[in-house]
Order: structure tokens, then sequence, then C-alpha cells
């Protein structure tokens, strides 16, 4: 909801930067289904953001932060 309603917010998350920070978390989690459920979100999120696909690299990045425990 908070990103719906703040899209300045929301293009932060759909960024390299963003995407490359995420790698990095990720490996560094130790429960390896989470890290896997993660690693999946944030595929699907980089792929919808090759696409220019603001809204699905946003839900698939709130995807990847929740299995993140975030």
């Amino acid at each position: 909801a908070t990103a719906a309603a703040c899209p300045a917010y929301a293009a932060d998350l759909c960024t390299d930067a963003h995407m490359k920070q995420m790698d990095k978390l990720i490996a560094e989690m130790t429960d390896p289904t989470k890290q896997k459920e993660a690693t999946a979100a944030l595929d699907q999120s980089k792929a919808a953001m090759e696409k220019g696909d603001k809204a699905g690299c946003m839900q698939h990045m709130t995807e990847a932060h929740k299995a993140m425990g975030l």
C-alpha cells in the first residue's frame, strides 16, 4: 500500500543499485528455503524491471522483501 501511495518510493526500489543490494543481502541469508524464495522473487522483479514494468517489479520486490523478513 505504501508503494502505491508513494510513486517516488516505488521507483527507488526498481534500480540496478537496489538489485545489487538485494543480491548481497540474499546471499547473506542463512535460511535456504527463504533464500530460495527471495532469489526467485528478485529474479522476477529484475525481469519486470528490464521490461519497464514498474508495477510488476514492485510486486516481486515486495515478495522478495517478505521472504527476507523485511
